[in-house]
């Protein structure tokens, strides 16, 4: 739940940036792709350390 409202603060944040002419498009882009990444390597990490509670070998 705290992640649900994490992200989509920050999303929204970003939104009322790029209205406000803070951002341009480029600059949301590349945050956007940035934050896919983490969040992509994030939960990778957490599957394997999940992993290797079953698994004593890794």
């Amino acid at each position: 739940m705290v992640t649900v409202l994490g992200t989509s603060l920050v999303f929204f944040t970003v939104i009322y940036a790029e209205k406000k002419g803070w951002l341009d498009k480029n600059k949301v882009r590349v945050i956007m792709q940035v934050g896919m990444n983490i969040g992509i390597m994030g939960s990778l990490l957490y599957f394997l350390y999940t992993l290797s509670s079953f698994l004593p070998f890794l």
